[in-house]
């Protein structure tokens, strides 16, 4: 994969990953010039390995090139810790899918969220980490790597349990 503007695929993830929480371009350009990236260079990574990702002759290679590096630059962000908890991710995962609103509406993923004190982005990573090791899909053979049937049986029933508190069921 060629880099952009000298910067590499690798170095994107890190540099997104230092990013996730820096919504605001001067802010993203302050920490690419302490990666020692000018902000031309960042611009041009960004929009150019951003478009290669949506490009449809890529065929999502640049996507699936990425994903991995961007999670292991999350990971070492993280010292090798879970962003969050089994049961967080569960209580959390839970309420997005199973809450109503007064009018029986589903309830807005981002008030979960606020709520239970996520950013969007960092419940993407919660996401990212916990969807392969809990969900068992044999069609995906990419989620079967980490998956864990030990984990996947406790998150079914951290799910449920959750549910049936949402939902007032007694059992």
């Amino acid at each position: 994969m060629e880099p952009i503007n000298g910067i590499t695929l690798e170095k994107y993830a890190d540099l997104c990953a230092l990013m996730a929480n820096a919504p605001e371009e001067a802010q993203q350009n302050e920490i690419a010039a302490k990666e020692g990236i000018s902000a031309e260079d960042w611009k041009a990574a960004k929009e150019g390995f951003t478009k290669r990702m949506s490009d449809p002759t890529d065929m999502g290679k640049t996507a699936l090139a990425f994903m991995p590096l961007y999670q292991a630059a999350q990971t070492k962000m993280r010292g090798g810790a879970e962003p969050c908890t089994l049961e967080k991710y569960a209580h959390v995962h839970a309420h997005m899918a199973f809450r109503k609103d007064a009018n029986g509406n589903k309830i807005d993923y981002m008030v979960v969220l606020g709520e239970n004190g996520f950013t969007h982005q960092q419940w993407i990573e919660c996401e990212s980490y916990w969807t392969p090791v809990v969900i068992n899909d044999p069609t995906k053979p990419t989620l079967q790597v980490r998956y864990d049937a030990e984990k996947g049986a406790k998150f079914a029933k951290l799910i449920q349990e959750e549910s049936d508190k949402i939902n007032g069921i007694v059992r």
